[in-house]
């Protein structure tokens, strides 16, 4: 794996790269937790990936080493910014078209591009995602207004929420969160986290919701996958998406938190392989 800093408009990405030698891309988006980066997300399906295809996973303006030298407030802008992220990324790596992955708000982030930029995209894989209309849950309330009152044991209380059953980490899931925790503080982190979610979790999560007549209008072949203990996103979700996505499955994990792509990772990884293998077509 490589890493690099690359021009995006009036900021630096923070890329993670490999499977470079190949000739097929996946764009993979991480999702919104406080101290959520790239690697944090796909420490296990990137290099699984790679064994076949040209894998990029940036970390989105605001979060890891992507830091926005100007960043906008609210939610509806900074889906903006994320969105011509990805495009100028693609265009700085002599990319026209990729698979992508989306998870949680990388999700949502997803479902925008595939509607505003439908030609830069081959088929897409999304794992918990926003980008439909729900009521705010505890845990994604908590995790988007962290700042309220942050604490390594609000954090310790998240990271223990992702998962179904947080014994996968053994006893880390303290050591993780104090690792976590400094970073988190830091002034332009939470800067620009906050800004994020100005208005609060539902304008949060209205301003990733598409209409109708957008989802209707993605002919993008669609692999969509949600844990059906989900704490944080809503299972319904996922059927709302795929009722008016015309080329779009669903595959519901059981026993499994809002992190597929650790809980479930095996399965994650051969499955989203599998897809893009073009194991599902007709």
């Amino acid at each position: 794996m490589q890493t690099s800093n690359i021009r995006t408009g009036s900021f630096n990405t923070f890329l993670n790269e490999a499977g470079t030698d190949k000739d097929t891309s996946i764009l993979l988006l991480h999702g919104s937790g406080p101290g959520a980066n790239a690697m944090s997300n796909w420490q296990y399906a990137l290099p699984f990936l790679a064994e076949n295809y040209h894998c990029l996973a940036p970390d989105i303006a605001g979060f890891g080493l992507s830091q926005h030298d100007c960043p906008p407030n609210g939610t509806s802008h900074w889906i903006d910014t994320w969105v011509q992220q990805q495009v100028d990324l693609l265009d700085a790596k002599g990319i026209e078209q990729t698979h992508i992955v989306g998870n949680s708000m990388g999700g949502g982030v997803t479902l925008h591009l595939l509607n505003r930029h439908p030609e830069r995209f081959k088929k897409a894989v999304l794992m918990g995602p926003v980008g439909a209309p729900f009521a705010p849950t505890e845990g994604l309330t908590k995790g988007w207004e962290f700042y309220k009152d942050p604490s390594k044991e609000a954090l310790e209380y998240l990271i223990t929420k992702f998962l179904f059953d947080p014994g996968l980490l053994g006893n880390d899931i303290a050591s993780i969160a104090a690792q976590r925790f400094d970073n988190v503080m830091k002034d332009e982190v939470r800067l620009q986290f906050e800004a994020m979610f100005s208005g609060g979790t539902k304008k949060g999560i209205d301003a990733f919701v598409l209409s109708d007549d957008e989802l209707n209008n993605i002919y993008h072949q669609m692999l969509v996958t949600h844990a059906r203990e989900d704490f944080f996103i809503p299972l319904n979700n996922a059927y709302h998406l795929i009722d008016r996505i015309p080329n779009a499955q669903l595959h519901v994990f059981d026993h499994c938190g809002h992190w597929v792509q650790i809980e479930k990772k095996k399965a994650f990884n051969n499955l989203t392989k599998l897809f893009f293998d073009g194991m599902f077509d007709d």
